[in-house]
């Protein structure tokens, strides 16, 4: 039991995942808790926020009345005692923390696999365990105050959620929390691309480099100089899920993982639900469900893992940014997008400032695959490059319509 919080009253803000784990963890440590409805208990010693929270009444009356608030991941952080790998960025986080899991539980690690993908990592710091492996949103990492994993991974940062962070600078700020409190025997593992913004907030942690330290040439994958696998033992061989597994190899690496149990996890690693999975052929198309690309830089990649004619579906609710890097980066085999959803319009003036010729309009996703069925095309790929706020409850309830709607 951790003594720091027995007999305390805790409010807790928010009654999702983190809500509700940060509830039961605080309760199993001898807290006294009330989950906040508006109103404001007559005491309270500590205030748990959930990621989702941006009430800014919450942190006014906190700070009116000197009480510590805290985010759910911090919280964790203080309940636990195993070495932590940290993984965030804005695409690959979740396939780089499955994986980087997968390869300590083969090491014969007892691993936690918590975090943002899915599972509250508070709750799971109370489990028995070896290792902690977390996955960290920028929306977490925006509360945590003394959070210092002993591997921090950041896969890549490109434009996202800068509706609610208001401009890129604070969205890239967040991301750079997850290393700020490191130690010089921490470490960092990046790419070529944001390695200069650690070295601007001069974090004390070491550097290792995507293409440097971790390298794939001549189609053999690498970790500080160690042969881990050939790229056509891989079930997932595209450049983005190649870097994925070169970060998630390496922390495990440093974490004491075994480069046998390396190997056989990236050989036998399949993709997650929603991310780029080949829903079927149907009247001679190629159907593909990657509705967990919800950003450009997602949306980009596997437009790029395409081959042959390929028509993109593209759309849903507003983050904040324009979609002219969208049209700027797609390969020469996109001969078509459609655009759906509450940012239908921006894409549609986005594909017009690119003198794109083939933007198409659609009411929604089930007019969007109607239309993909009139076109002249190999593949259908829906990365929609936007949230799914807009129609519906996350993410992989879009990809289940989609698949429901291809198979009909």
């Amino acid at each position: 039991m951790n003594n720091n919080f027995f007999g305390k009253r805790a409010l807790i803000v928010g009654s999702g995942i983190s809500g509700k784990g940060a509830a039961y963890a605080l309760k199993q440590n001898g807290a006294i808790i009330n989950f906040f409805d508006g109103t404001y208990p007559e005491r309270t010693d500590l205030i748990v926020i959930s990621p989702g929270v941006k009430e800014e009444e919450i942190f006014s009356y906190a700070n009116q009345n000197a009480i510590p608030i805290i985010g759910e991941i911090e919280l964790g952080y203080e309940l636990d005692d195993a070495p932590i790998v940290a993984i965030t960025g804005t695409n690959g986080k979740t396939t780089t923390t499955m994986l980087t899991g997968k390869i300590l539980t083969l090491s014969g690690f007892q691993t936690i696999v918590c975090g943002n993908i899915g599972t509250s990592y508070s709750k799971s710091a109370l489990a028995p365990h070896e290792r902690s492996v977390v996955e960290v949103s920028s929306f977490q990492l925006l509360s945590v105050k003394d959070f210092a994993p002993e591997i921090a991974v950041i896969t890549n940062i490109t434009p996202d959620h800068l509706d609610r962070h208001g401009s890129m600078e604070n969205y890239i700020s967040a991301k750079l929390n997850i290393c700020r409190n490191q130690s010089a025997k921490d470490y960092v593992l990046t790419s070529r691309e944001v390695r200069p913004l650690l070295k601007n907030i001069g974090v004390k942690s070491q550097i290792v480099t995507l293409g440097s330290d971790l390298k794939c040439e001549n189609g053999v994958l690498s970790v500080f100089g160690k042969k881990i696998a050939h790229i056509e033992e891989l079930k997932l061989r595209e450049p983005h899920n190649v870097a994925d597994a070169l970060f998630a190899s390496a922390a495990a690496v440093l974490q004491g993982a075994t480069l046998s149990a390396v190997h056989e996890a990236l050989i036998s690693f399949e993709p997650a639900q929603h991310r780029l999975s080949f829903v079927g052929k149907v009247n001679g198309k190629n159907y593909y469900n990657d509705s967990k690309g919800t950003n450009i830089g997602a949306a980009i990649a596997a437009a790029k893992c395409m081959t042959g004619p390929t028509v993109l579906i593209a759309g849903g609710s507003d983050k904040g940014y324009e979609f002219d890097e969208l049209f700027l980066e797609l390969p020469k085999n996109i001969k078509y997008v459609i655009g759906m959803g509450e940012v239908q319009k921006k894409l549609s003036e986005a594909a017009e400032r690119q003198h794109y010729k083939g933007f198409l309009l659609a009411s929604d996703l089930k007019d969007a695959v109607e239309i993909s069925k009139t076109l002249n095309v190999q593949n259908v790929l829906l990365s929609p490059a936007a949230a799914s706020f807009d129609c519906y409850d996350g993410y992989d309830k879009r990809g289940e319509h989609f698949e429901r709607l291809v198979r009909a």
